[in-house]
């Protein structure tokens, strides 16, 4: 506890650190003209006692200028102390700030310990890119660390400290963190899908610029369609070619069985998200989270609920890309226009497609496409997913190392004809799914 008095306390009452019970029993007897600020009183303030201790100190601070502030992440005031608390979020630090921080901390480090800088202009915007969405205290730690062990700052401690921030995202429990892996190019197919985003990129990069011109920022898409055909392929490259982190929220890391808990994990990864904006904000099978079946008023109804009020009213730049495979479970105000700019339907692979996706499963794995009789495996997988094309591959080469062969068309056709592919198996659903895309969706292919 700290504390801005006009009087200080008499000597041998200071308040002892503590149970939180014995800050706020010091700061009632008191009873002083002072502003008191705790840290780290969030995980008590459900507590009885300490109900009853806040509104016996407002009741007596209300007399004069005496206040309490409360600091901290996640911080659930209570129904019962609510009229008694002013809520301020503070917004993310600016850029200039962030570089004014590094400045800081790398002077003081400077006079300890012998310090090189070898960063370019653009090697700096990568680097404060990266450092977006930390807290101070965790830049400082990250910052010194680097210079500690080399006495360098340079280009290769950017990769470390996207690596740091990986571990503290996925510390909170909700959220995980995806390196740049993937770029549009290999995504097959899904021509106007690429053709919408490309239009978009710059009023998203800008939204300044696009206010001024009469656009709203995008603010995020939702992808349905059949299970394999690369949804979450797309978002992934969509963020690397866009130049933005990807965080991954898992609905399944939301539930827990404490009424209330479901619906603050979605809140603290809401907050973790707009406080590394800009970022794309990635939703696998969002249809788990908002599930109909839950239709009593349970969870997924709570979390539902807080989910659209963000997603209407966000203003931080979260560029949200949702995937479902079910469009069943989803209820029909998320599929209303305006909670999404679109709707895309993304549907098995055509022709040229198919080629493509054989093209970048044989170069990933060191084999030249042109030694493949393409058009035959192209015909032979009419009706597969990107999925169990790329499946279809990799079998065929753990057949060829074992008979200690290389791999061959022939290789690859046997392993296409061992396959069922879900549009035999599910071949109602997948019909089912096209119908109601036909009028409600574009098609992103």
């Amino acid at each position: 506890m700290t504390g801005i008095c006009r009087e200080l306390p008499e000597p041998g009452k200071t308040p002892e650190s503590g149970p939180p019970q014995k800050a706020l029993a010091f700061i009632d007897r008191s009873n002083l003209e002072a502003i008191f600020h705790l840290r780290g009183l969030g995980p008590y303030l459900h507590e009885p006692p300490v109900i009853a201790q806040l509104k016996s100190i407002h009741n007596k601070y209300f007399q004069h200028r005496g206040a309490i502030v409360l600091s901290g992440q996640d911080i659930d005031i209570p129904l019962a102390l609510k009229h008694l608390f002013t809520p301020l979020e503070l917004e993310a630090p600016t850029p200039q700030v962030y570089h004014a921080f590094v400045k800081s901390v790398l002077q003081d480090l400077a006079q300890r310990v012998q310090l090189k800088i070898e960063l370019s202009s653009v090697d700096v915007s990568k680097l404060l890119a990266a450092l977006h969405g930390l807290t101070f205290f965790e830049i400082q730690k990250i910052i010194t660390q680097a210079v500690v062990e080399d006495g360098v700052l340079g280009r290769h401690d950017i990769d470390r400290i996207l690596e740091a921030k990986r571990q503290i995202i996925e510390r909170s429990g909700v959220l995980e963190y995806f390196p740049h892996a993937h770029r549009m190019g290999e995504v097959a197919g899904l021509d106007e899908l690429k053709g919408w985003l490309r239009k978009r990129q710059a009023a998203f990069e800008d939204p300044g610029r696009a206010k001024e011109y009469g656009l709203t920022p995008p603010k995020g898409l939702l992808l349905i369609g059949v299970q394999g055909c690369g949804k979450s392929l797309c978002a992934k490259a969509v963020a690397a070619e866009w130049k933005l982190p990807l965080i991954r929220l898992d609905p399944s890391n939301l539930y827990n069985r404490y009424v209330g808990e479901s619906e603050k994990n979605l809140k603290r990864a809401i907050r973790l998200a707009e406080a590394m904006a800009p970022v794309v904000l990635w939703i696998d099978e969002i249809e788990k989270a908002l599930s109909q079946e839950d239709a009593d008023g349970g969870p997924a109804q709570r979390i539902f609920g807080t989910f659209l009020g963000w997603l209407q009213d966000k203003k931080e730049s979260v560029f949200v890309i949702a995937t479902a495979n079910d469009i069943s479970k989803l209820p029909p105000e998320l599929l209303r226009k305006g909670r999404f700019d679109e709707i895309f339907f993304v549907d098995l692979p055509n022709s040229e497609a198919r080629r493509r996706i054989f093209e970048i499963h044989l170069e990933r794995r060191k084999r030249d496409p042109t030694k493949f009789d393409l058009i035959r495996l192209v015909d032979m997988t009419d009706g597969f997913s990107g999925a169990e094309i790329e499946q279809a591959v990799v079998s065929s080469l753990y057949t060829a190392f074992s008979r200690q062969e290389d791999l061959t068309t022939e290789a690859i056709a046997e392993e296409i004809e061992l396959t069922k592919p879900l549009s035999v198996t599910m071949a109602e659903r997948i019909d089912a799914l096209r119908a109601w895309a036909k009028d409600r969706a574009v098609f992103a292919g």
